[in-house]
């Protein structure tokens, strides 16, 4: 499983991110019987450039794999490589998956075996199974955190180090499983009396998950609450006073860009937009749950249409903020501003882009 993984060039195709995904699924529907074929013949590296080209169009960014299934089948993998930004798109791209006999589909790299992999970084080899972790349980976080040596590490600057661990984090414990279970990593220049091997850190992980009642989620679907210190009105968003979100990063991004973001969704044909209002209009001591009625049947409309979904909301002293995530461009729009009209949203409400090159194309209803 782990050495297939590509990742591929942007697709020369502009459509939106619903439409590469209605034409991939039209695609693989197709091909899934020659696939399995294939795979069961033992030849899977012959559909390399065909799987990599149609990956491609779905936008920069991802990587794929083929791996073992359910019941004797075989899986196809699309990963977001870590990127939340991507994430959202692989967990688009799953939910509409069709059913197809002998096959599963995963949104992230699964958990594998690491012996007998190697990784080459400065002409040094790195062996996984000699990456020795010493776990201690963080039960104000509810994750593991790990000190973690390597008899390569002392020939390597402090960041370098971190390079082969997470890529050999994620092949032991998952894609999510990293981010989900694992805390703060402290490296070490000797090996701890107590440490495991890495290839014994998913069955302490598992072990622990049956003790605990900690509750993991996918990307996407925790919400954390923010606070802005210092609101001001130097750009749209700056007058935050606080608001809560499913996409921590992009909110962090565009804060330190001071409003001026790069497309973090470039070539993929999905945008971050966010819907602005006079939060004025919003009746007193009821702004919260006002706010939240807009945001669910905004989340509603966008789900059954298949064009998008909600990441949050936030509360500024002039503007009231709805975020979302939408996968058809114009027509993902279209139903944004019928919902808000639906509601009765006062003239200059506005749908704005989170990326800069798109500001100018914000729609005001």
């Amino acid at each position: 499983m782990f050495s297939i993984f590509r990742k591929q060039a942007a697709p020369t195709a502009e459509q939106t991110f619903k439409q590469r995904v209605e034409h991939f699924w039209e695609w693989y529907r197709q091909v899934a019987p020659r696939f399995y074929k294939t795979i069961k013949d033992r030849k899977s590296e012959s559909l390399t450039t065909e799987v990599s080209e149609k990956v491609d169009e779905l936008g920069p960014g991802f990587a794929w794999v083929f791996g073992p299934g359910q019941s004797g089948g075989y899986s196809f993998t699309l990963s977001g490589e870590g990127v939340l930004h991507h994430q959202l798109l692989t967990q688009y791209w799953l939910s509409r998956a069709p059913e197809l006999q002998g096959w599963t589909f995963h949104a992230e790299r699964q958990p594998g075996r690491i012996e007998g992999i190697r990784m080459k970084l400065d002409n040094l080899d790195f062996n996984p199974i000699e990456f020795w972790i010493t776990p201690e349980v963080n039960k104000e976080s509810e994750k593991v955190d790990i000190t973690v040596w390597h008899p390569l590490f002392d020939q390597l600057a402090g960041n370098d180090r971190l390079r082969p661990l997470f890529l050999f984090l994620d092949e032991v414990l998952g894609e999510f499983g990293t981010g989900q279970w694992i805390g703060e990593i402290k490296l070490n220049d000797s090996q701890l009396p107590n440490a495991i091997p890495l290839n014994e850190l998913s069955g302490y992980i598992q072990n622990l998950q049956k003790t605990k009642s900690w509750k993991k989620f996918r990307p996407g679907e925790e919400t954390t609450l923010y606070r802005c210190q210092n609101p001001h009105g130097c750009f749209l968003r700056g007058d935050i006073v606080i608001g809560q979100t499913m996409q921590p990063r992009l909110i962090n991004e565009y804060l330190q860009a001071e409003g001026r973001l790069k497309d973090p969704l470039a070539g993929t044909g999905a945008d971050y937009v966010f819907v602005s209002f006079d939060v004025g209009i919003l009746p007193k001591g009821k702004q919260v749950d006002a706010r939240g009625a807009i945001e669910d049947a905004l989340d509603a409309a966008l789900r059954a249409e298949h064009r998008g979904r909600l990441l949050g909301g936030a509360m500024g002293s002039r503007f009231a903020y709805i975020d979302l995530i939408v996968f058809d461009g114009a027509a993902s729009l279209e139903t944004v501003k019928r919902i808000l009209k639906e509601k009765n949203l006062p003239a200059g409400t506005a749908v704005n882009f989170f990326a800069n090159e798109k500001k100018r194309t914000a729609a005001v209803i």
